[in-house]
């Protein structure tokens, strides 16, 4: 249920409500449950952990690929830096909703 949430970026506390209007626009609130995604100022710092995590396990393969046939710095550029650009917005929306997951895994929240 709640691995179907985050797929569908749905709230983490009612598992219905969308948390982003647009793919990179979050929701202030849950329009189900009212739950405010945002609980204090910089909340959504440990979403960038995550998305650090998210964009090394992204890349890992590509770079342990082009170490193994000993490729030049200029492959790496080449294809490294493209496929995290490309990957960054989908880490974004993702880091946050899983770091918002998570944080409702570990510390509930009571509704208002």
């Amino acid at each position: 249920m709640r691995l179907n949430a985050i797929l569908k970026s749905h709230c983490p506390h009612c598992l219905e409500g969308e948390v982003f209007d647009t793919f990179m626009k979050m929701n202030e609130t849950c329009a189900v449950c009212d739950i405010k995604f945002e609980r204090e100022d910089g909340y959504f710092m440990m979403s960038v952990f995550i998305g650090y995590v998210m964009a090394v396990a992204a890349l890992l393969p590509i770079a342990i690929y082009l170490y193994a046939n000993n490729a030049s710095a200029t492959w790496y550029l080449l294809a490294l830096l493209p496929t995290l650009l490309l990957l960054s917005p989908a880490i974004f929306h993702y880091a946050r909703i899983l770091w918002l997951h998570i944080d409702e895994l570990l510390d509930p929240r009571r509704q208002e």
